[in-house]
Formats: C-alpha cells, sequence, structure tokens
C-alpha cells in the first residue's frame, strides 16, 4: 500500500505535522527510529528549556490547544528535559498519533509518482516524504588537529553529572547553551576554563535569542569575575596533543578533560534518484513550504531552515502548517 505520506522523525515537528494530517483525515504514518522523541532522549538529564511556557508567552508548546503548561508539575517558565518528554509523549497518545517507534529509515529512493522508503522494519511506499529528523543528529566536533579520537575528548551530549570531573581541570569548548549550563554545574567541582572563537554576546545586552548564555546568565558573568571559571574569550583551541592544548594566542596548558560544547550537525538519509541540495551546515535547501530540491521530499521543524528562529520550537511552528497545505493542496 502506498500512504499519501511518510514523516521520518517523531519528534515535536513530526508530531506537530502529523497531528494536521490526522485532523484532515489524510492518510500518513510518522518512523521514529527510537521512542517518541528519541533524540530529546539523548539530550543532558535535567536539561532546561529557554523558551518559556506559561500562559500568555508560551513558545514550547506544540500546539496551544495543547500546552505544555497544562500538565501537572511541569516547570514554570522554563520546563526541563523530562517535561517536555512527558509532554510530546502525552501529546502523541492523547491525539491518537500513527507513530512506528522503533523503525528507523536506512534508505530512501525517489521513484516515478513517490518515494520507496527502506526500514529496519520492512519496506514502505509513499507519494510525499517529509523529513522530520531534527538537526540534533550527530555531535560536531571543532576541525582541530588532534580532537578526533583523543580518549581525553568528549562532547557535551555525554555530559552526565559533574561528579566524574571532581578536581579535574576541565576545557570546556564553545560559548553557547549548553557551554555555560556546564560550566555553572561544574564550577567549584572541578577547575574550569571555557574558551571561546570568538567574542561573547549576551542576551541581556543584546535580546538576540542565539546571545542566551544558559538559564543563569547573571550567574556565569559572576563565576567569571571572580575566576571561579576562567574565560579565553576570542581565543579558540588550534592543536590538542593529548591532554596538551594549544590556543590561537600561542599559549599552551595541559587538561585532564577537553569538553565540546559546539553543537551538532543534520544526518541526512541516503537517498537514491534524486538531488537533495544541502549547504555547508548539512541542512537541506527548501523552497518558502519547506520541498526540497527532490519534488515531493519536503524538511520541516529544525531541519528546515525556514529563518535562523527555526532552531527553537516557537521558531518552526507556523512553518510545519505551510508544509501540511501544500501537501494537502497536492493530494
Amino acid at each position: 500500500m502506498k500512504r499519501s505520506v511518510l514523516i521520518v522523525g517523531g519528534g515535536p515537528a513530526g508530531l506537530l505535522l502529523a497531528s494536521h494530517f490526522r485532523e484532515h483525515g489524510i492518510d500518513y504514518r510518522v518512523l521514529e527510529r527510537g521512542k517518541i522523541a528519541q533524540a530529546w532522549r539523548a539530550m543532558r538529564p535535567g536539561m532546561v528549556l529557554l523558551s518559556p511556557a506559561v500562559p500568555g508567552t508560551d513558545w514550547t508548546s506544540l500546539t496551544l490547544r495543547h500546552p505544555i503548561w497544562a500538565l501537572p508539575k511541569v516547570r514554570r517558565p522554563f520546563p526541563t528535559r523530562e517535561d517536555f518528554l512527558c509532554y510530546v509523549e502525552a501529546f502523541a497518545r492523547e491525539q491518537g498519533l500513527n507513530v512506528a517507534e522503533n523503525t528507523a529509515v536506512t534508505r530512501v529512493s525517489a521513484d516515478p509518482g513517490g518515494f520507496a522508503v527502506s526500514t529496519t522494519d520492512g519496506e514502505e511506499s509513499c507519494r510525499f516524504l517529509v523529513l522530520a529528523s531534527g538537526a540534533s543528529t550527530a555531535p560536531a566536533f571543532p576541525d582541530v588537529p588532534g580532537i578526533a579520537r583523543n580518549p581525553h575528548v568528549v562532547h557535551s551530549c555525554d555530559f552526565i553529572h559533574c561528579a566524574a570531573y571532581a578536581g579535574k581541570r576541565v576545557l570546556i569548548v564553545g560559548g553557547g547553551n549548553s557551554a555555560a549550563e556546564i560550566a555553572i554545574e561544574l564550577a567549584g567541582t572541578a577547575t574550569v576554563t571555557m574558551c571561546t572563537r570568538g567574542p561573547v554576546r549576551y542576551f541581556s545586552e543584546t535580546g538576540d535569542l542565539e546571545h542566551i548564555r544558559g538559564s543563569s546568565e547573571s550567574v556565569l558573568k559572576e563565576l567569571f569575575r571572580f575566576g571561579i571559571v576562567r574565560m579565553r574569550e576570542d581565543d579558540p583551541v588550534v592543536s590538542v596533543a593529548h591532554r596538551r592544548v594549544r590556543f590561537r594566542s600561542g599559549d599552551e596548558h595541559e587538561y585532564d578533560w577537553i569538553l565540546c560544547a559546539t553543537g551538532y550537525r543534520p544526518k541526512c538519509i541516503p537517498l537514491e534518484g534524486g538531488d537533495l541540495r544541502t549547504d555547508p551546515g548539512g541542512y537541506p535547501a527548501i523552497s518558502a513550504v519547506g520541498e526540497t530540491t527532490v519534488p515531493g521530499l519536503y524538511a520541516c521543524g529544525s531541519l528546515a531552515r525556514f529563518n535562523r528562529r527555526c532552531a527553537f520550537i516557537h521558531g518552526f511552528r507556523n512553518y510545519v502548517e505551510k508544509v501540511f497545505w501544500d501537501i494537502a493542496d497536492r493530494l
């Protein structure tokens, strides 16, 4: 049976798109490689979402008819990762969404009139295919000599608890949200240094969402001011040899651990029979309605960069609807 739509990814964007198809009686199925919102399950335990979720200022809910703050015991105004996972599971269950869990897509072939999709659970086919697999598929490491396969280098996604770093010298590479929150958590437990490749900007000064530095910007600034966390601003790592790190300034120091809070990159599914063009960051090139350079293949959620704010849930929420209506009009 050829379905009208297959959606790859059971995270917030995939589930929101699925709810639109369900409401309008369009045949669809969501393919999720693990459990619902598997990419979120792989994120750091206790992580705080920095988009507010309260009545009147809700940047985190998938729909305002089913808001996250209506769930009991959700942390306000900023929910945790655990809160959000409970929310998306409840959303999928209450909406009765057709989600095939533990079904990873291994290959896609563009055929006349649609797509053939190979999964770990068998073969599927569809007329339209939507990639909603998110932009946090593969941890990104700096392209620095000595980083790859270095046993003293870890990614922020593998950071669990500060106890493992007690009394250690830790270099945090990066200056974003994860870097800031890990630095705050490690402060006083480990000897912490942060280094960035450019000047550090703060949300309180610029109002730019990309300049949010963790859930407590003022605490981070105080840690820098008192020297509890050392800051090497605009002084990136240029080479690593075992534990020894050389910075652009020429300084060299040894660390027990080098923790890269340097984000993620999307990972595209192998595609045959179509020319899927991507930008230098690995994001698909898309039209104003989310269609890629392969006819009938769409991207939505954080994988679809309609604008910079699509990295946030409230940024891609409205664009999911654009993807839906374009597909619905063509069915």
